[in-house]
């Protein structure tokens, strides 16, 4: 669906040049009741010079885009910019700023539907009737076996173009006559309406029509009186994410070993209904699958795929844990964790979303029942545990270690270098995720602090790296902190002066949240540290706002696509696609691309196939200290 109150005709033509099937619109009027009778997971709203009744369509199509679990691309001007703020209130996420190539919609359009949930079945939605015609011969085909009655009321069957039209009523007749005309001279979409005789369980037909060459093609977009209807909503932004009974027959929870019964840990957001009728429910299933993804993310980064995150409903997560030393970790991770998306998210949405935790031991013989209640009367807060750790005691007492994980050419399998990634020896608590450090970071004077001290440490023993391991780069995490500071460059080539490290050896990842936050003083940062040698990673790739736009506008090297795509690989058709076409996309700017958690050799083959350079993750190794990566790059 398309929606482009200044420009309909001609981007429709450039969608439909693009193989996209274009029901094109550009008055709002009635656009609730269209989209609802549509096939289609996305809404392409072109903003364009009409700010105001863009945002007035949003805000009217949110409850039916949530309820049919579709998806909202905006296309905007960048004089705009500072007010899509107002869009992001009505749950729009994926944007796409003018001018763009034909590449780059296309890219958009793949990451917005990747967004969106599975289609409804189209038996619960108005049929649809597709046809083509040869306008030397006027011989046409249909695409309407799905709705005979309706190919009857509108085309009618076995017959050429212009007998189709001649069945038309007269002023039906007239409009359709001046759109072909249009179309042959112009080339390009165009559309039409056609009044439905009564009785035919509907009042009105939309011919929306394309001509390619001597070939015009038509969609026969046909209005009946109940496809105003709402369609039963069942959205469920956590759908991605397994049920409870799948984690539970991939666990031993009836084993007669108490040591390996599974632990369970319940994360909960209160207030969500409160917050929905303030907002909205696009808006709210926007705060859900943010915190979604952020908490899938962080339970892989953190643990691994040792633990099973299972879908309990649409405000609640079950992480289920085996392994004994992850068992261990599991709650006090996924406790910080929770701190963490509370401030960064939750907090920042609404004051009256919280999260709430519980966990438990699974014992023999329990039902789901059972534990369910279990943890729902045990659920508190998390932020409790934030409070007890201190950053500053952790760099003053010596307690922050540094990982590498190893990074490689997937080509093959040659590496090339590592990842610095912190972690905190906690002396009553045991080894916890570097997140928890900056949780515990309370100002930010000390989270710069933080960051000062992982690069000094990372540096210090990459310059241990023996003569073999000089053409290994090191890779270092930049926070959004470091992004709004001016000093930041000669700061970090300061002290890889001071361990005597080549700028050319290192690369700063940056995140596209950190780099939106100050987007002027981190691109003047970032391009200071690449002229002075560095690479530039742009981290997370395709899960915040406007993606495409910061890779032309930023000095970048390569992108870091996380764990999620890397799925793709050997996910759905859509998935791969999409996939294809973010690599295909990056390729063209000169961009490479390292692919995260790549975990089979099926993953490894797919991504190279498609143009994928650089992978890491457990296929090849996990992260380890330094003399253990200094021993694993002199085996190899």
């Amino acid at each position: 669906m398309l929606l482009s109150f200044t420009a309909r005709d001609s981007l429709a033509d450039a969608l439909s040049r693009q193989g996209y099937r274009v029901v094109a619109a550009r008055r709002a009027e009635g656009i609730v009741r269209r989209f609802g009778s549509l096939n289609s997971a996305l809404i392409v709203l072109d903003a364009r010079k009409a700010f105001d009744q863009a945002l007035a369509a949003a805000a009217t199509l949110s409850a039916k885009v949530a309820a049919k679990k579709a998806n909202i691309l905006l296309l905007y001007d960048r004089t705009d910019a500072p007010r899509l703020h107002h869009f992001a209130e009505n749950g729009i996420t994926a944007m796409l700023p003018a001018p763009w190539h034909d590449s780059e919609l296309q890219l958009a359009i793949g990451l917005a539907r990747r967004q969106a949930g599975p289609l409804a079945h189209p038996s619960r939605l108005s049929r649809q009737i597709w046809w083509r015609a040869d306008m030397a011969s006027g011989a046409m085909s249909f695409d309407g076996s799905s709705d005979p009655a309706g190919l009857d009321a509108t085309i009618g069957q076995g017959m050429g173009l212009r007998q189709a039209v001649a069945r038309f009523a007269r002023d039906d007749r007239k409009r359709a006559f001046a759109a072909v005309r249009k179309l042959m001279k112009n080339g390009g979409y165009t559309a039409f309406s056609q009044n439905i005789a009564a009785g035919n369980n509907g009042d009105q037909a939309i011919h929306h029509l394309v001509m390619t060459g001597e070939k015009l093609a038509g969609h026969v977009e046909w209005l009946r009186s109940d496809a105003g209807q709402e369609l039963p909503s069942n959205s469920d932004p956590l759908s991605a994410f397994p049920s409870l009974t799948h984690c539970f027959a991939h666990s031993d929870i009836n084993s007669p070993s108490k040591t390996a019964l599974p632990a369970v840990v319940l994360i909960q957001i209160d207030g969500l209904e409160e917050y929905r009728c303030s907002v909205g429910s696009a808006a709210t299933d926007t705060v859900i699958r943010n915190f979604s993804q952020a908490f899938e993310r962080g339970v892989r980064d953190a643990l691994g795929h040792s633990a099973h995150i299972a879908r309990v409903a649409a405000n609640r997560i079950a992480i289920i844990a085996t392994d004994p030393e992850i068992t261990r970790r599991l709650v006090l991770e996924l406790r910080l964790l929770a701190a963490t998306i509370q401030d960064s998210i939750l907090s920042l949405a609404h004051p009256v979303l919280r999260l709430r935790l519980a966990n438990s031991q699974m014992r023999i013989g329990d039902s789901e029942g059972a534990i369910f209640a279990r943890l729902t009367r045990r659920l508190t807060v998390p932020q409790a545990i934030v409070d007890q750790l201190d950053a500053r005691e952790a760099i003053d007492e010596g307690q922050i270690i540094v990982r590498f994980q190893p990074q490689f050419d997937l080509s093959d399998d040659r590496l090339i270098g590592a990842e610095a990634l912190a972690r905190w020896n906690h002396p009553t608590l045991g080894e916890i995720s570097g997140g928890a450090l900056f949780s515990a970071a309370r100002t930010p004077a000390l989270a710069k602090k933080l960051s000062h001290h992982i690069w000094e440490m990372a540096l210090q023993a990459m310059s241990r790296w023996p003569a073999s391991m000089t053409s290994y780069r090191l890779a270092l995490n930049i926070t959004s902190l470091d992004m709004a500071e001016p000093h930041f460059p000669q700061q970090l080539l300061s002290l890889a002066q001071s361990h005597d490290i080549a700028p050319e050896r290192l690369t700063v990842e940056v995140t596209e949240s950190a780099v939106i936050a100050q987007f002027a003083q981190a691109a003047a940062n970032l391009a200071i540290l690449r002229d002075a040698g560095l690479q530039v990673a742009l981290d997370d790739f395709g899960t915040g706002y406007s993606g495409l736009a910061w890779l032309k506008e930023l000095p970048v090297d390569y992108i870091k696509i996380d764990a999620g795509f890397t799925r793709d690989a050997h996910g759905s058709e859509h998935g791969r696609s999409v996939l294809r076409g973010i690599i295909a996309f990056t390729n063209a700017l000169g961009i490479n691309i390292l692919a995260e958690g790549v975990e089979t050799i099926e993953q490894r083959d797919t991504l190279n196939a498609m143009g994928c350079r650089w992978f890491q993750g457990y296929l090849k190794a996990p992260a380890m200290g330094c003399e253990d990566f200094i021993a694993y790059a002199k085996s190899l």
